[in-house]
């Protein structure tokens, strides 16, 4: 069986232990909070820069209607000039 002052040793560290856990437990929770805001962070960007894609891709799509449309005209434009010379385009 173990003295008194053999129990009160094991007690003693027993406590020093346990605060150190505490102290570490409350670290953790402290860096988990500060992840969690990073994360948000995070998310919230990539949410407006899908936004963003999806603008310029819209973008992108009427700019290259607009190039075809202009192209066909051209085209047409060309066509009826070499097959139709006597007609004027004002």
């Amino acid at each position: 069986m173990a003295s008194k002052k053999e129990v009160e040793e094991m007690l003693k560290q027993s406590i020093e232990s346990g605060n150190k856990n505490s102290t570490h437990i409350e670290a953790l929770w402290t860096e988990i909070g500060e992840k969690q805001s990073k994360i948000y962070d995070l998310n919230w960007e990539i949410s407006e820069l899908k936004s963003e894609n999806t603008d310029l891709s819209t973008k992108i799509k009427e700019c290259m209607e607009k190039r075809h449309s202009i192209k066909r005209a051209q085209y047409q434009k060309d066509w009826l000039e070499h097959f139709n010379p006597m007609k004027t385009d004002n």
